[in-house]
């Protein structure tokens, strides 16, 4: 048997997370459906094939639960929610209103109408979920309704119905805004590219690059897909990708992203990745999977909702069939269970949470933070300590020359030397030397390395090589100097020529631009930070001090295995965040409450990480938005159950009827994906 496909597909009509377990639910029960996932937050079904042709009968099956499954891709069909019954049942509902001054007697009949008008679709789709759900908020819309006009409550009917569907257009209508919002991202991306072929330049369709074109990106213009640039300078705009407003200069060698704006200059840019396969693309790719992954929170609300509706329902039905034996008074009280059936459907506390995730996912998405789950996201706003890797997290991970002492020459002829040298080395150190700014190489021949000692060239006739200090003895002057640079925290070579000492030259893995601020702002989070390296101690203290980072908050010289202790130690003192970017982190990324990686490490410290940062300066913006997206959860929960209690009381106790009981429910829910939707637009 051929391996399960994975086919995805855009579910419309799906407006509450109870449709979409109901989708799942039915879905997970058609023939070659190995697996079933329906978000809905994102308004996607994923279903795991292993049956040619039973995508079919998975579109008839949702067809009949009153939802339409549609091929991702393609365009969508029909409106936002109910608002043609809304629009019918209203208008019959204002026609009864004034038949009431005008012609009593029509009046009952009026809203009667209105009320079986607005109540049909409800009922349908109430009829064709009662399998996999019996109580469903249509089901127990229409119940309500029809019982109502039964005890010759026609006109609180129509308004209950009428009320309810204006809730599902406004839910509907929300919940659009919100994917409207998480999939914006692809629309960044521009219409044509303008590509280089054979000296002149051709307007064509992004879908007409393949990888290895060049493209030219004039000034206005947004880059078309992630690539490499090849010549010219600019400056880029970047915030959907890092949250960062101000421009990013650009240069040759430098990487783009697809959908950069060029504020200003203009490049050549070659194509590495397609658009359909770009960075935008993976980034709504893990903006789906984080949606699919449940948090505690999540877990809670839905096992909550399971044992409230039968218990309220329970309730409801002593309240209807047991309590008129002792006080009489039966219509009373089967209006008292008509109202508690509206207040038993759970769901604005279904969707308080879901909402508030696929809200903070996407918000995150468009500040330069990538969640993989709600659980990281839930997870990362109870931590208290947060560890950083030195190497390519809060430093670029690349040396740069630094400092040249010579002896006995100028420091200019030392550098042009040492240039000659390192055109032939692929050496970290050797890379560093050639991109120093100042001297131009001397010109050289005949290169070689010696393994343990460094890169030979002869230059200007003569012998000349960049090696270990280490490896070579030193006079005692040049030894004093090494020694004091070494204290410094630098990494050296030495430049030798014919075995003479020429010049010690000190490189720096230099701090990100973004360290320090970043870490500033942790620290007003009441963050404490610890930095963690398998480096030595000298180069790790030089950089805590240049981070403002005190010796006590360094560990150095440590092994992935103590790294790892460290992380266990304290994730068990409070919680643990780690950040980090290369192969030694990932076990330490895996065990910590929260792991971390940023955009430019390896793939298996991304794939060993919760959340990925695509620069340093998005790291306290993670903080801060878990932090309010928690906040925004607990005020959703609270408006839920607040107003589902004082409603429930209230009806007891006579005070409130049927058209309170579904303004409640559905002002509740308005109320808490509207609460969600302002994570969109929040400042971080």
């Amino acid at each position: 048997m051929e391996a399960p496909r994975v086919r995805v597909f855009r579910v419309e009509g799906l407006d509450c997370a109870d449709c979409a377990l109901k989708v799942e639910k039915a879905l997970s029960g058609v023939p070659g459906v190995v697996q079933a996932q329906v978000s809905f937050a994102s308004g996607k079904a994923y279903l795991h094939l292993e049956v040619p042709g039973a995508e079919k009968e998975a579109e008839r099956v949702v067809s009949a639960l009153g939802y339409r499954l549609r091929p991702e891709g393609e365009a969508a069909r029909g409106v936002l929610g109910p608002w043609p019954w809304a629009l019918a049942s209203g208008g019959l509902l204002l026609l009864a209103f004034l038949a009431s001054f005008l012609l009593p007697g029509l009046a009952p009949w009026g809203y009667g109408l209105a009320a079986l008008v607005g109540v049909f679709p409800l009922a349908r789709r109430a009829a064709a979920a009662l399998r996999q759900n019996p109580f469903s908020m249509q089901a127990l819309v229409t119940v309500a309704t029809l019982g109502a006009l039964v005890i010759g409550a026609e006109a609180e009917a129509a308004a209950v119905v009428f009320l309810f569907l204006v809730g599902e257009v406004l839910e509907a209508y929300s919940v659009a805004q919100a994917r409207r919002f998480l999939y914006a991202l692809s629309e960044l991306l521009p219409r044509r590219a303008y590509r280089l072929r054979e000296g002149r330049v051709e307007e064509v369709s992004l879908r007409a690059l393949r990888v290895g074109d060049l493209v030219r990106v004039p000034p206005g213009e947004r880059v078309p897909a992630d690539g490499v640039v090849v010549s010219g300078q600019a400056s880029l705009e970047e915030a959907a990708f890092t949250g960062e407003s101000l421009p990013t200069p650009k240069g040759a060698g430098d990487r783009v992203y697809g959908g950069s704006l060029l504020v200003e200059g203009s490049l050549v840019v070659k194509v590495e990745r397609l658009p359909e396969e770009g960075f935008l693309a993976e980034m709504e790719r893990l903006a789906e999977e984080a949606l699919l992954r449940k948090s505690q929170a999540e877990r809670v609300v839905d096992a909550f909702s399971r044992r409230y509706t039968p218990a309220v329902l329970a309730l409801a039905g002593f309240v209807a069939l047991v309590l008129p034996l002792f006080q009489g008074d039966l219509q009373g009280h089967m209006y008292k269970a008509l109202a508690l059936l509206l207040i038993a459907c759970p769901c604005a506390l279904v969707v308080s949470v879901p909402a508030a995730i696929a809200a903070g996912v996407a918000r995150g998405a468009r500040a330069g933070v990538l969640f993989k789950g709600g659980a990281a996201l839930e997870r990362l706003a109870g931590v208290r300590f947060v560890a950083l890797d030195k190497t390519g997290t809060l430093t670029l991970g690349r040396p740069r020359l630094v400092r040249v002492v010579p002896f006995g020459i100028s420091a200019e002829e030392a550098l042009a030397l040492a240039k000659g040298v390192a055109e032939g080395s692929s050496h970290p150190l050797a890379k560093a030397v050639r991109e120093a700014s100042g001297s131009k190489a001397l010109p050289s021949e005949e290169h070689r390395a010696v393994p343990g000692l460094g890169a030979f060239a002869r230059v200007e006739g003569r012998e000349v090589g960049l090696v270990r200090p280490e490896a070579v003895s030193l006079p005692q002057e040049v030894q004093a100097q090494l020694m004091a640079l070494s204290g410094e925290g630098f990494s050296l070579s030495l430049l030798v020529r014919e075995g003479v000492p020429l010049a010690l030259l000190a490189f720096q893995d230099i701090p990100r631009l973004e360290a320090q601020e970043a870490l500033t702002r942790l620290r007003q989070l009441g963050l404490k930070p610890i930095l963690l390296t398998g480096d030595r101690e000298a180069p790790a203290l030089a950089l805590a001090a240049a981070l403002g980072l005190a010796s006590e908050e360094v560990r150095a010289g440590l092994s992935p295995l103590e790294k790892l202790r460290l992380v266990e130690e304290m994730e068990s003192r409070g919680g643990v965040a780690m950040v980090g970017d290369g192969v030694n982190d990932a076990p330490a990324l895996a065990r910590a409450t929260v792991g971390l990686a940023v955009a430019e490490g390896t793939e298996v410290a991304s794939r060993s990480a919760d959340v990925g940062l695509l620069g340093l300066s998005a790291l306290p913006r993670a903080f801060r938005l878990s932090r309010l997206t928690l906040s925004v959860i607990r005020q959703n929960v609270g408006l839920a159950v607040g107003l589902k209690g004082l409603f429930l009381l209230t009806t007891l106790l006579g005070l409130t009827g049927l058209w309170p009981a579904v303004l409640a429910d559905n002002g509740a829910l308005v109320l808490v994906t509207l609460n969600s939707l302002r994570l969109l637009w929040t400042r971080l």
